[in-house]
């Protein structure tokens, strides 16, 4: 008996080989052959399979055989785009009034809501905080994961792999309880280059003649010899920048500036209060289960919370732009209410002669 099953598995696996690199067909039926004598090859084939035609049942034979394959964290990640998926199909039915097509959405999605729920006392979730610069390739278990978000990890221990580059490579074990979200830091020591660096060609010394410098007698430095012919000189016109007066203010236009720049303060306070509130209802919708992303559980009522933290947020920031711009305009008015500044000078010149000096003055 045991002789037949290992002769079964060998088939199979050799069925799996004999599908072209274009047949996703082919890939399909190997992969549900083998999703329970061989969820990892099964997996395997149905990710060729899906990569070639991607259909949403095709990824949810996938998600199962990642489970099957004690691969939980990818499998969870799985169900989520599944989900995703479906609530489209599911608004999509509801559109064209198809009752039919909804129900079925309907219950396609609960199933695989229901499948990540089964998964979730197996995982953990991190979110990865890097330095300032480029930022290394992040992979669980050899696939990529976008370390810009959430990432699950397996609960109890799992593995990040970080790498440069430049090839540089650092392993981070992550150790986390069912259910738990924390935040790491990324690592600050990397191993050696995967490639090496090329040697850089040696240096080449080349060899100088250096030519004997003739000494260089000094030149005697002759004193100039000064004029002694009366020259008479006139000084440029001195101004004095602390001589100058102000004119009278326009008063129309500096009360309108400052009517405005309170109308903007008010809108500013109505600003601050819409986004108190927003941050009331945002801090309700995360204690309701809500992620920091805003992402929400299917069904859950933390939900509305969630979206009304959005709206009031929204009204915020238009509320404080418009606030901004009302100030600015006030300020603007208030100080385009001064008339311009008028200068007075004053002409200074010295007249200098062969025996005499004179200062002359002109307002």
């Amino acid at each position: 008996m045991a002789i037949l099953l290992a002769a079964l598995l060998a088939h199979s696996d050799a069925r799996a080989d004999d599908c072209g690199s274009a047949n996703p067909g082919c890939h399909l039926e190997n992969g549900k052959r083998l999703l329970t004598a061989d969820p990892k090859a099964a997996a395997a084939e149905l990710l060729a399979s899906y990569k070639l035609d991607e259909r949403t049942d095709t990824l949810e034979l996938y998600a199962r055989a990642l489970e099957r394959d004690r691969q939980d964290a990818l499998a969870a990640e799985t169900w989520q785009r599944v989900i995703t998926y479906r609530e489209s199909e599911l608004t999509a039915a509801k559109e064209t009034g198809n009752a039919r097509n909804a129900k079925l959405a309907k219950k396609r999605l609960d199933e695989a809501a229901s499948a990540l729920n089964a998964l979730t006392p197996k995982i953990a979730r991190v979110r990865i905080k890097f330095p300032q610069g480029p930022k290394p390739a992040v992979t669980r278990d050899g696939v990529e994961v976008d370390a810009t978000k959430e990432i699950i990890v397996k609960a109890g221990k799992d593995e990040l792999v970080f790498t440069k580059k430049d090839g540089t490579v650092a392993r981070h074990t992550v150790s986390l309880t069912s259910g738990e979200n924390v935040r790491i830091d990324a690592p600050e020591k990397y191993g050696a280059a995967v490639i090496a660096a090329k040697p850089e060609p040696p240096k080449v010394a080349v060899a100088t003649k250096i030519q004997p410098v003739e000494p260089v007698e000094p030149v005697e430095k002759k004193e100039p010899v000064e004029k002694k012919e009366p020259v008479e000189k006139t000084a440029k016109p001195v101004v004095d920048p602390e001589l100058r007066t102000t004119g009278p203010r326009s008063r129309g236009m500096a009360r309108t500036g400052l009517v405005i720049a309170t109308g903007g303060l008010i809108a500013g306070g109505v600003a601050a209060t819409f986004g108190v509130i927003a941050n009331s209802d945002f801090n309700k919708a995360i204690d309701g289960g809500c992620d920091g992303d805003g992402s929400c559980p299917v069904g859950s009522p933390a939900v509305g919370l969630a979206q009304r933290s959005n709206d009031r947020a929204r009204v915020a920031q238009i509320t404080a732009v418009g606030a901004g711009a009302l100030v600015a305009t006030g300020v603007t008015l208030w100080l385009l209410g001064k008339s311009r500044t008028k200068r007075s000078s004053a002409d200074l010149a010295l007249h200098v002669g062969s025996s005499s000096a004179a200062l002359s003055w002109r307002w």
